[in-house]
């Protein structure tokens, strides 16, 4: 696993491995708060390509931050050394970093302790669920700065909690707690301090446990059904549910229940 990640001495992306199947990802500079450079984010990159290639050795990713907060977002003191050329460079990788982690075909979890401003909000939402403290809070201030969320921001959040509100959060730039984040749908699942991890890791066995192909083909339906009229969104949940038929497990999910015993997935 170790492998997976940054070879550098700083380890800024730590990876750690929980019953086989789960892989975990943790931002790893929490002198400045886990906010993300030029180099994290190619690691991040490298680690989303590594997980999609192994096919159905990872069945759910988690995504923390070291300490006690998840990421600050972007490191502004390495921006401010950047020319305009050059912040179109490195937002470029940035951008490359937020599709990384979108297009993963597993489920991925973001798990917040402390606080998640700016891209470091960004990263949660491009995340598939966000399980977080109930003393953490979430921000995108980049308004304040002259600039907009560009790492998928806008979008997502419209797509949980509706335009008028995604408005109102992203043209104020204020600060919202984990209660409003939950009651807005942004967050699934609120936690004690310090329980986030535990939390998550249930609510990923849990997933875990279930046909992995099925699964994958769940979270493609929902995520391409967006933004289409009902037919079209159920053909497209008709062509998932048909790759399924033919498979190892839809038939070791049968005979499993009717042998009144837990299957054995492939993943095949």
């Amino acid at each position: 696993i170790s492998s997976l990640v940054s070879t550098s001495s700083t380890s800024i992306l730590k990876s750690t491995l929980h019953d086989n199947s789960i892989i975990q990802l943790t931002l790893n500079r929490p002198s400045v708060r886990n906010a993300f450079n030029t180099q994290l984010a190619k690691d991040l990159i490298r680690s989303c390509a590594w997980i999609k290639d192994q096919h159905s050795t990872f069945r759910v990713l988690i995504l923390n931050g070291e300490g006690d907060t998840f990421c600050s977002g972007a490191d502004l003191k390495e921006r401010n050394q950047l020319n305009t050329e050059q912040w179109h460079e490195q937002h470029q990788i940035f951008e490359q970093m937020f599709e990384s982690l979108l297009q993963l075909e597993i489920p991925t979890i973001a798990a917040i302790e402390g606080f998640a401003v700016g891209g470091g909000f960004e990263l949660a939402l491009n995340c598939d669920l966000i399980i977080a403290s109930d003393k953490s809070h979430f921000q995108l201030p980049e308004v304040s700065r002259g600039i907009m969320p560009g790492g998928g921001g806008t979008q997502l959040l419209t797509r949980l909690c509706g335009p008028a509100k995604a408005k109102e959060i992203t043209i104020t730039g204020r600060r919202l707690s984990a209660r409003e984040a939950f009651e807005f749908g942004i967050v699934q699942l609120l936690t004690s301090p310090g329980e986030v991890l535990t939390q998550s890791l249930e609510l990923a066995r849990s997933i875990a446990a279930n046909a992995p192909l099925s699964v994958k083909q769940i979270k493609r339906a929902i995520n391409l059904g967006q933004g289409h009229g009902i037919d079209r969104a159920r053909e497209i949940e008709l062509e998932c549910y048909r790759t399924l038929v033919d498979t190892q497990d839809r038939y070791e999910g049968v005979r499993a229940y009717n042998e009144k015993r837990m299957p054995n997935w492939k993943g095949q």
